[in-house]
């Protein structure tokens, strides 16, 4: 609904003046569906950052140093794919082993 343009203004003096008088602040629909989703995006991206450094950290202690091109695969993936990763690595024994996995993998990819 819109209101005409003075009636707009008169409208939003009264609620400027009404929530001073309250002492709280109006959050529309769209702010808290925004806030919302924020929180939701942080959990996400948590989430993989924190599985990609235990990954990194796990894959590093059995491979030793790994390649650009291999942490850059690593990051691309998902994370389903990321605990398909963690499962194999459990096997693995050299950086042999996880290029292996990725080229056994690739069709996934």
């Amino acid at each position: 609904m819109r209101l005409r343009g003075d009636l707009d203004r008169r409208f939003k003096q009264d609620l400027v003046a009404y929530e001073e008088e309250l002492r709280m602040a109006y959050v529309t629909s769209i702010e808290r569906l925004a806030k919302e989703e924020g929180r939701v995006e942080g959990r996400e991206e948590g989430l993989l950052n924190g599985s990609n450094r235990l990954l990194l950290l796990q894959l590093r202690r059995v491979c030793g140093p790994l390649p650009e091109d291999v942490t850059d695969k690593i990051h691309q993936l998902s994370l389903e794919q990321r605990d398909g990763l963690g499962e194999a690595l459990l096997e693995f024994e050299s950086l042999a082993d996880l290029r292996n996995w990725f080229q056994k993998t690739a069709d996934q990819f």
